[in-house]
């Protein structure tokens, strides 16, 4: 069916084109059928099975790029993708706003989890947010940081656009101001630390699901580079403020001010709509998952 709806724009389409393309996707659904049979000895769900079959077929386009939903070694080795990349470990995270739990996470594939976190998004914003989900995820993981958070805040600052630039000069995903961009790489990189795309061994394609152009390789690397920083910042202020909504606060007005007003005993948090929409966020995205 999927095939057919995007086949039915062509207005010059040839049928004997469409039947032995047709036909190879059948091939594929069969072979995949078949694995299912086989490896039921090994994979303890068919919806595991379902998900490989999809990740096969899924390659719809958005924009010019193909959607590839996983990397050619987690489609050979099954085991391995079953143990290492089906689950993500979320045990030291702290839950942000609203979420009870974060077992859902390790319960289910991360195709299924991206899909839902997209599934909850307004469809205008689902197209430009389906291609940074699987980073969020990724980087999430490493500093094991809430990601429906990071999803929210990033949601609320630009929209899911990387291009966006506030008055004030703040840039990318997660808008951040440029000397705070500075300081943040600096502090973490005293640590010892290395961003993503510095470590040894780092793939450009397992955070990307589409096969990203060679010229468009410098703007992908600042994109995961813009995140990455976010997630320190907001993970930082985490650890000072002890609670998500202050360091929501924090991220927005500043640490300084923040710290002032909770010094003197000043309302923080209220009638901030910048709060109030990061939180409205979170509620919408955690409702579907």
């Amino acid at each position: 069916k999927r095939f057919m709806t995007g086949a039915s724009s062509a207005s010059t389409f040839n049928l004997r084109a469409f039947w032995l393309l047709y036909s190879v996707e059948l091939k594929v659904i069969f072979v995949f059928a078949l694995v299912a049979i086989v490896s039921s000895s090994f994979i303890p769900s068919i919806k595991l099975v379902k998900d490989i079959a999809y990740s096969q077929l899924s390659s719809q386009p958005f924009g010019h790029h193909k959607v590839i939903a996983l990397s050619n070694s987690e489609r050979i080795d099954l085991k391995e993708m079953l143990n290492k990349s089906m689950s993500y470990s979320y045990d030291e995270t702290q839950i942000g706003f609203y979420l009870k739990n974060l077992m859902f996470f390790s319960n289910i594939s991360k195709i299924e989890a991206e899909n839902r976190i997209l599934s909850a998004l307004p469809n205008r914003l689902s197209k430009k947010a389906k291609r940074y989900v699987r980073a969020v995820l990724k980087i999430c993981e490493k500093h094991q940081v809430d990601p429906i958070w990071i999803l929210s805040v990033m949601w609320t600052e630009s929209h899911f656009n990387f291009s966006a630039k506030s008055w004030a000069g703040a840039k990318g995903l997660m808008q951040i101001m440029p000397a705070t961009r500075k300081y943040v790489y600096q502090s973490y990189i005293k640590q010892g630390q290395k961003l993503v795309v510095d470590e040894t061994g780092f793939n450009l394609s397992e955070y990307f699901p589409y096969k990203v152009p060679r010229h468009q390789k410098k703007i992908h690397l600042n994109k995961l580079v813009n995140i990455e920083l976010g997630v320190i910042y907001l993970k930082n202020l985490l650890n000072s403020f002890k609670n998500h909504t202050h360091a929501t606060i924090a991220y927005n007005m500043g640490p300084g001010w923040t710290k002032i007003r909770l010094r003197k005993n000043l309302p923080v948090g209220k009638r901030n709509q910048y709060l109030d929409k990061v939180q409205a966020a979170y509620k919408q995205i955690i409702r579907k998952i």
